[in-house]
Protein backbone atom coordinates (compact mmCIF):
# COMPACT_ATOMS: atom_id res chain seq x y z
CA UNK A 1 0.00 0.00 0.00
CA UNK A 2 1.46 3.52 -0.90
CA UNK A 3 2.23 5.62 2.09
CA UNK A 4 0.53 8.74 1.80
CA UNK A 5 1.31 11.94 4.13
CA UNK A 6 -1.39 14.05 5.86
CA UNK A 7 -0.95 16.64 3.34
CA UNK A 8 -1.07 13.91 0.40
CA UNK A 9 -4.16 12.93 1.59
CA UNK A 10 -5.76 16.68 2.21
CA UNK A 11 -4.61 17.15 -1.67
CA UNK A 12 -6.48 13.89 -2.53
CA UNK A 13 -9.64 14.80 -0.99
CA UNK A 14 -9.90 18.47 -2.20
CA UNK A 15 -9.09 16.97 -5.83
CA UNK A 16 -11.79 13.87 -5.47
CA UNK A 17 -14.50 16.40 -4.40
CA UNK A 18 -13.86 18.53 -7.03
CA UNK A 19 -14.11 15.71 -9.26
CA UNK A 20 -17.70 16.16 -8.09
CA UNK A 21 -18.47 19.48 -8.27
CA UNK A 22 -17.38 19.60 -11.98
CA UNK A 23 -19.51 16.46 -12.54
CA UNK A 24 -22.81 18.16 -10.88
CA UNK A 25 -22.20 21.57 -12.47
CA UNK A 26 -21.55 19.89 -16.12
CA UNK A 27 -24.73 17.60 -15.30
CA UNK A 28 -26.49 21.40 -15.25
CA UNK A 29 -25.08 22.34 -18.81
CA UNK A 30 -23.11 25.39 -16.32
CA UNK A 31 -19.52 26.61 -17.08
CA UNK A 32 -16.95 25.32 -15.11
CA UNK A 33 -13.05 25.88 -15.04
CA UNK A 34 -10.41 24.11 -13.17
CA UNK A 35 -6.17 23.83 -13.73
CA UNK A 36 -4.01 23.02 -10.50
CA UNK A 37 -4.98 25.20 -8.14
CA UNK A 38 -8.45 25.69 -7.82
CA UNK A 39 -11.78 24.75 -9.60
CA UNK A 40 -14.45 27.96 -10.43
CA UNK A 41 -17.17 28.41 -12.13
CA UNK A 42 -18.41 31.86 -13.14
CA UNK A 43 -22.58 30.86 -13.35
CA UNK A 44 -24.92 30.88 -10.40
CA UNK A 45 -24.47 27.78 -8.42
CA UNK A 46 -26.30 24.77 -7.67
CA UNK A 47 -28.08 24.72 -4.37
CA UNK A 48 -25.41 23.57 -2.01
CA UNK A 49 -22.70 24.55 -4.20
CA UNK A 50 -20.03 26.53 -4.47
CA UNK A 51 -18.15 28.64 -6.80
CA UNK A 52 -15.01 28.19 -6.07
CA UNK A 53 -12.95 25.60 -4.41
CA UNK A 54 -8.97 25.01 -4.02
CA UNK A 55 -6.84 22.79 -4.96
CA UNK A 56 -3.07 24.05 -3.36
CA UNK A 57 -2.74 24.98 -0.26
CA UNK A 58 0.22 27.50 -1.28
CA UNK A 59 -1.40 29.30 -4.21
CA UNK A 60 -2.76 31.59 -1.90
CA UNK A 61 -2.63 34.72 -4.00
CA UNK A 62 -4.02 33.33 -7.34
CA UNK A 63 -7.13 32.13 -5.65
CA UNK A 64 -7.75 35.62 -3.76
CA UNK A 65 -7.24 37.21 -7.41
CA UNK A 66 -10.10 34.45 -8.59
CA UNK A 67 -11.90 35.24 -5.53
CA UNK A 68 -12.02 38.88 -6.36
CA UNK A 69 -13.02 38.12 -9.77
CA UNK A 70 -16.03 35.92 -9.34
CA UNK A 71 -16.97 38.76 -6.98
CA UNK A 72 -16.96 40.93 -10.18
CA UNK A 73 -19.29 38.51 -11.91
CA UNK A 74 -21.67 37.01 -9.23
CA UNK A 75 -24.30 39.18 -8.60
CA UNK A 76 -26.23 36.99 -6.14
CA UNK A 77 -25.14 35.36 -2.92
CA UNK A 78 -22.16 32.95 -3.85
CA UNK A 79 -19.83 30.15 -1.41
CA UNK A 80 -16.25 29.12 -1.52
CA UNK A 81 -14.60 26.00 -0.40
CA UNK A 82 -10.83 26.80 1.35
CA UNK A 83 -9.88 22.74 1.00
CA UNK A 84 -6.98 24.19 2.83
CA UNK A 85 -8.12 27.00 5.70
CA UNK A 86 -5.90 29.05 4.20
CA UNK A 87 -7.70 31.87 3.01
CA UNK A 88 -8.92 35.16 4.74
CA UNK A 89 -11.45 36.56 3.05
CA UNK A 90 -13.07 38.47 6.33
CA UNK A 91 -12.18 41.55 4.26
CA UNK A 92 -13.72 40.86 0.67
CA UNK A 93 -17.44 40.43 2.57
CA UNK A 94 -17.40 36.98 3.13
CA UNK A 95 -18.07 35.55 6.62
CA UNK A 96 -17.98 31.72 7.96
CA UNK A 97 -20.65 29.58 7.02
CA UNK A 98 -18.96 26.25 8.63
CA UNK A 99 -15.85 24.58 8.80
CA UNK A 100 -15.51 20.52 8.71
CA UNK A 101 -13.22 17.65 8.68
CA UNK A 102 -11.58 16.01 5.74
CA UNK A 103 -12.42 12.06 6.14
CA UNK A 104 -10.35 9.01 4.74
CA UNK A 105 -10.44 5.36 5.40
CA UNK A 106 -8.31 3.09 3.02
CA UNK A 107 -10.37 0.15 2.64
CA UNK A 108 -8.83 -2.63 4.32
CA UNK A 109 -9.42 -0.88 7.40
CA UNK A 110 -12.87 -0.03 6.30
CA UNK A 111 -13.75 -4.53 5.61
CA UNK A 112 -11.68 -5.20 8.69
CA UNK A 113 -14.10 -3.28 10.72
CA UNK A 114 -17.61 -4.25 9.09
CA UNK A 115 -16.72 -7.56 7.30
CA UNK A 116 -17.97 -5.19 3.75
CA UNK A 117 -20.77 -6.77 1.90
CA UNK A 118 -23.60 -4.95 -0.17
CA UNK A 119 -25.81 -3.66 2.18
CA UNK A 120 -29.63 -4.69 2.62
CA UNK A 121 -32.27 -2.93 0.28
CA UNK A 122 -29.52 -0.80 -0.91
CA UNK A 123 -29.16 -0.01 -4.88
CA UNK A 124 -28.07 2.37 -7.36
CA UNK A 125 -30.27 4.84 -8.73
CA UNK A 126 -30.57 4.03 -12.57
CA UNK A 127 -33.90 6.19 -13.98
CA UNK A 128 -35.20 9.34 -13.35
CA UNK A 129 -38.34 8.63 -11.66
CA UNK A 130 -35.87 6.96 -8.57
CA UNK A 131 -33.71 9.98 -8.89
CA UNK A 132 -36.54 12.02 -8.08
CA UNK A 133 -37.53 9.60 -5.40
CA UNK A 134 -34.00 9.92 -3.94
CA UNK A 135 -33.93 13.68 -4.14
CA UNK A 136 -36.91 13.91 -2.47
CA UNK A 137 -35.53 12.11 0.21
CA UNK A 138 -32.30 13.40 0.35
CA UNK A 139 -34.08 16.84 0.61
CA UNK A 140 -36.15 16.28 3.35
CA UNK A 141 -32.52 17.26 5.32
CA UNK A 142 -31.58 19.61 2.91
CA UNK A 143 -34.45 21.84 1.76
CA UNK A 144 -34.18 23.74 -1.32
CA UNK A 145 -37.11 25.15 -4.28
CA UNK A 146 -34.80 23.40 -7.00
CA UNK A 147 -33.55 20.33 -8.30
CA UNK A 148 -30.12 19.73 -7.58
CA UNK A 149 -29.09 16.43 -9.40
CA UNK A 150 -30.44 16.33 -12.72
CA UNK A 151 -31.23 13.42 -14.86
CA UNK A 152 -27.90 14.31 -16.93
CA UNK A 153 -26.09 12.66 -13.36
CA UNK A 154 -27.18 9.25 -13.99
CA UNK A 155 -24.76 9.19 -17.57
CA UNK A 156 -21.81 9.85 -15.86
CA UNK A 157 -19.80 6.90 -15.22
CA UNK A 158 -17.79 7.70 -12.51
CA UNK A 159 -20.94 9.04 -10.31
CA UNK A 160 -22.96 6.73 -8.57
CA UNK A 161 -26.08 7.51 -6.25
CA UNK A 162 -27.13 4.88 -4.01
CA UNK A 163 -30.38 4.64 -1.73
CA UNK A 164 -31.92 2.13 0.63
CA UNK A 165 -35.31 1.46 -0.89
CA UNK A 166 -38.64 1.47 0.45
CA UNK A 167 -42.39 0.90 -0.37
CA UNK A 168 -42.40 4.67 -0.06
CA UNK A 169 -39.32 5.59 -1.99
CA UNK A 170 -35.87 5.83 -0.12
CA UNK A 171 -35.26 6.26 3.15
CA UNK A 172 -31.39 6.63 3.49
CA UNK A 173 -29.21 7.15 0.97
CA UNK A 174 -25.75 8.34 -0.43
CA UNK A 175 -23.13 9.47 -3.44
CA UNK A 176 -19.79 7.99 -4.41
CA UNK A 177 -18.22 9.73 -7.32
CA UNK A 178 -14.63 7.80 -8.53
CA UNK A 179 -11.27 9.67 -9.03
CA UNK A 180 -7.56 8.73 -10.08
CA UNK A 181 -6.91 8.11 -6.32
CA UNK A 182 -9.88 7.78 -4.55
CA UNK A 183 -13.62 7.36 -4.04
CA UNK A 184 -15.60 9.83 -2.66
CA UNK A 185 -17.98 9.14 -0.12
CA UNK A 186 -21.00 11.76 0.18
CA UNK A 187 -24.73 13.26 0.48
CA UNK A 188 -25.19 10.71 3.52
CA UNK A 189 -28.56 10.57 4.96
CA UNK A 190 -31.00 9.08 6.60
CA UNK A 191 -34.80 9.30 7.79
CA UNK A 192 -35.86 8.22 10.81
CA UNK A 193 -33.17 5.98 11.51
CA UNK A 194 -29.84 6.00 13.97
CA UNK A 195 -26.62 7.99 11.83
CA UNK A 196 -23.98 5.66 12.47
CA UNK A 197 -25.29 2.48 11.06
CA UNK A 198 -26.82 4.33 8.08
CA UNK A 199 -23.22 6.09 7.59
CA UNK A 200 -21.58 2.00 7.76
CA UNK A 201 -23.65 0.92 5.34
CA UNK A 202 -22.81 3.39 2.77
CA UNK A 203 -19.64 3.01 3.15
CA UNK A 204 -20.23 -0.73 2.51
CA UNK A 205 -21.84 0.17 -0.40
CA UNK A 206 -19.45 2.74 -1.42
CA UNK A 207 -16.41 0.01 -0.91
CA UNK A 208 -18.81 -1.72 -3.76
CA UNK A 209 -17.42 0.62 -6.36
CA UNK A 210 -14.06 1.49 -4.89
CA UNK A 211 -11.80 -1.05 -6.48
CA UNK A 212 -9.18 -1.05 -3.78
CA UNK A 213 -9.32 2.76 -3.53
CA UNK A 214 -9.57 4.74 -0.10
CA UNK A 215 -12.89 6.41 0.29
CA UNK A 216 -12.56 9.45 1.17
CA UNK A 217 -15.36 12.87 2.02
CA UNK A 218 -15.83 15.50 4.49
CA UNK A 219 -18.16 15.84 7.32
CA UNK A 220 -18.84 18.23 10.45
CA UNK A 221 -21.14 17.86 13.92
CA UNK A 222 -22.72 14.33 14.10
CA UNK A 223 -22.00 13.09 11.00
CA UNK A 224 -18.42 13.68 11.64
CA UNK A 225 -19.21 11.28 14.85
CA UNK A 226 -20.94 8.61 12.73
CA UNK A 227 -18.08 8.56 9.88
CA UNK A 228 -15.46 7.91 12.69
CA UNK A 229 -17.21 5.30 14.40
CA UNK A 230 -17.35 3.82 10.60
CA UNK A 231 -13.72 3.79 9.83
CA UNK A 232 -12.90 6.86 8.49
CA UNK A 233 -10.02 9.18 10.36
CA UNK A 234 -9.45 13.28 9.99
CA UNK A 235 -6.74 14.28 7.82
CA UNK A 236 -7.34 18.12 7.56
CA UNK A 237 -10.05 20.96 7.91
CA UNK A 238 -11.53 23.06 5.42
CA UNK A 239 -13.56 26.15 5.31
CA UNK A 240 -17.03 27.68 3.94
CA UNK A 241 -16.99 31.28 3.13
CA UNK A 242 -20.24 32.61 1.97
CA UNK A 243 -20.71 36.23 0.28
CA UNK A 244 -24.06 37.50 0.39
CA UNK A 245 -23.93 40.03 -2.50
CA UNK A 246 -25.53 43.12 -3.37
CA UNK A 247 -28.56 41.19 -3.72
CA UNK A 248 -29.17 40.22 0.41
CA UNK A 249 -26.91 42.87 1.98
Amino acid sequence: MKVRTLADKVRICAANNADLYQAVFRAHGLREHRNLFLWWSDTPAPPYYSNMTTLDPDAIELQLEAVKHLSSLLRGPFAVKDGFCRLDLADMGFKVLFDASWIWTDPDSAIGRTGGGWPAGWRRICDPDALHAWEDAWASDNPTDRRVFPPAILDNPNVALLGRATTAGFDAGCIVNRSSEAMGLSNVFAKGDDAEPVYQDAANAALAYANGLPLVGYERGAALRAARTAGFESVGNLRIWLQLGEETT
